[in-house]
């Protein structure tokens, strides 16, 4: 039996095309599957930024109301103070803590959406 020899010009460009597909570097489809990744990470970071945003709001809402509750009803009259002023600054410390863990983990949050859209 003779061996058949197969040279470059004998191999059609469709048997490449296949071969390709098969392997899975087909260059239009890598291309399209990076951009579809990159789309992706593009919108988890952004619902990231805006997850740590909202939570970050709920920190400074907190702190408005502790705000209220410091402030007297007539501001002539210091007496009315509903709640005593020291009695809060073990609620203030924790709140302040949280707001500023909460700016911190926004920034770390827009910096890797900045670095995932460049």
């Amino acid at each position: 039996m003779a061996k058949t020899v197969r040279t470059a010009e004998t191999t059609s460009a469709k048997s490449k095309s296949i071969k390709r597909s098969v392997a899975g570097d087909d260059p239009a489809k890598s291309a399209k599957t990076k951009k579809q990744a990159k789309k992706k990470a593009v919108n988890s970071a952004a619902l990231l930024v805006e997850d740590e945003f909202n939570n970050l709001r709920w920190a400074h809402r907190a702190y408005g109301c502790v705000q209220n509750f410091l402030a007297p009803l007539n501001s002539l009259n210091v007496e009315e103070f509903l709640v005593e002023p020291r009695g809060l600054t073990a609620l203030m410390e924790l709140i302040n803590a949280e707001t500023g863990r909460r700016i911190h983990t926004l920034e770390k949050a827009i910096h890797a959406a900045r670095k995932v859209m460049h």
